[in-house]
């Protein structure tokens, strides 16, 4: 089977993923915000953080690096499983036991009880984190897409249960760990793989000459990526934090819809392309010309409608998370277009390179999260915006160096969609405006997406039907039954 179409198929479940993930979350999630109060989304934001920080000392980058790997052994697979194993179960019990001091340090004594229960997805999600690793290494994306979408209906169904009820944030723990469970469980059945006793530790040496540096790396997103929920959670409160987590939540959504399956599916197929610079960027400038497209399109539309949508979904009480979200849509979109930088830099055997793109990127978020703060939540936002943008940039004059990517020829194929995208923001705030107030919300909101789609594929299609073509062929080849019929395509 051809990589292209391997990459193809990755897509189409990666896009069946996403779109039952997130209209399964998103129907939970706006059901469990009109149930719950904005501290409750606060404390379990912080409760997030803390997780997806000591979460990396579980994993420790060793799932990058089993799919990373050219060779793969069984000891080097038993060696990842038992190290995330025991690393889990050590993290959760030391969790249990300071729990309290991490609640004193945000100035919240809620926090304790909270952290020591969720702590025990922990141990859960790394108990099967091999399982899925191995799936994702073989580009097998349909048996995890099915594990995502029965986590998310288990943990939907109890954390809506938990919420009607009235236990509080609490619904939301028992969302987590239920999902956790039955991802899990799953996991493990569709699976053949089982560990043994054995453990070696040269194997998992071996892993470790790249999980390192991705672990190095993964500390600094991390940093770079939650630093504004600490400083905002630590110095404003559980309130206003919960306002700006759920801001992040929807941006965070359409982030998923567009990033996801470009960089699960990117990593596997460009590292199979090691040692061929040419078509390493030749398929990154192929990529790039969809991502575009696509990436203006989602957030550009979502920057629109914010005003309109927020309290229209989730009730007026979380109507100051409107604008919030707009800037958020604007922080994401820019993410997104410099996905592939990860990835590329990785297949291309520079980890130490996007170590050094991290560091930068780390320092650059705390100055902005620390002196924005200043001035407030927006501000803090706006000085993300500007360090991740400086990042990508840099990252690509790495890449430039190392494969020969050209930054022009990468960034290019954002112009016509990025004149798409202001036509329809201006086109869409002029109409709800026009609209303002209207009788029916539900509406109004409708023609402000139905506007806005026209709009941006109009500008688009005013250049030419090149990049819709393009589109259509990808979806096309996702979604063939037949390989030769796909490998077909590919060739003509």
């Amino acid at each position: 089977m051809s990589l292209q179409l391997q990459a193809a198929r990755g897509l189409k479940w990666q896009m069946i993923e996403i779109a039952g993930r997130q209209f399964l979350g998103l129907a939970v999630f706006t059901t469990l915000a009109r149930l719950l109060d904005p501290s409750a989304f606060g404390l379990m934001g912080l409760v997030g953080i803390y997780l997806a920080f000591v979460g990396m000392f579980v994993d420790q980058g060793i799932a990058t690096a089993l799919i990373q790997r050219k060779t793969l052994e069984s000891q080097h697979i038993n060696a990842a499983f038992w190290f995330n194993l025991t690393c889990a179960a050590t993290l959760c019990l030391a969790t249990i036991a300071s729990a309290g001091f991490v609640a004193t340090f945000f100035a919240e004594p809620r926090l304790e009880p909270l952290l020591r229960w969720a702590s025990l997805a922990l141990v859960v999600h790394a108990s099967g984190a091999v399982h899925g690793t191995l799936f994702i290494r073989e580009m097998d994306f349909r048996r995890p897409t099915i594990r995502t979408l029965i986590a998310n209906v288990a943990g939907g169904v109890v954390g809506v249960t938990m919420g009607v009820a009235g236990y509080g944030v609490w619904s939301l723990v028992g969302q987590q760990l239920t999902s956790s469970i039955a991802g899990t469980c799953f996991l493990w059945i569709a699976s053949s793989w089982r560990p043994s006793i054995g453990f070696s530790f040269a194997h998992l040496r071996q892993l470790m000459r790249v999980s390192a540096s991705v672990f190095a790396s993964g500390l600094l997103w991390f940093f770079s990526s939650r630093l504004d929920q600490i400083v905002i959670g630590r110095i404003t409160g559980a309130g206003i934090l919960g306002q700006y987590v759920i801001g992040n939540k929807l941006a965070e959504i359409a982030r998923t819809a567009v990033h996801q399956p470009i960089s699960v599916v990117s990593l596997p197929a460009l590292s199979r392309l090691q040692g061929n610079s040419a078509r390493l960027c030749q398929a990154i400038y192929k990529g790039m010309q969809l991502n575009s497209l696509v990436s203006f399109a989602v957030f550009g539309g979502l920057a629109s409608i914010a005003p309109s949508l927020v309290p229209l979904v989730l009730g007026k009480q979380w109507e100051p998370a409107a604008s919030l979200l707009q800037l958020l849509a604007l922080y994401q979109l820019v993410v997104v277009l410099f996905v592939y930088c990860y990835p590329a830099l990785l297949a291309s055997g520079g980890p130490g390179k996007h170590l050094l793109v991290n560091t930068v990127c780390a320092a650059g978020a705390a100055m902005a999260c620390f002196v924005g703060i200043r001035f407030g939540v927006h501000f803090v936002v706006v000085g993300l915006i500007m360090n991740i943008t400086w990042i990508g940039l840099l990252a690509l004059w790495f890449l430039r160096r190392r494969i020969g990517l050209s930054p022009l020829l990468y960034l290019r194929p954002c112009t016509i969609p990025f004149l798409a995208a202001c036509a329809m923001f201006l086109a869409v705030r002029l109409l709800a405006s026009l609209l303002s107030p209207s009788p029916s919300p539900w509406l109004a909101l409708g023609l402000q997406v139905l506007l806005g789609g026209i709009v941006y594929l109009g500008v688009v299609l005013a250049e030419g039907t090149e990049r819709v073509g393009q589109l259509l062929d990808v979806v096309n080849l996702a979604l063939h039954r037949s390989a030769r019929d796909s490998i077909e395509t590919c060739v003509n």
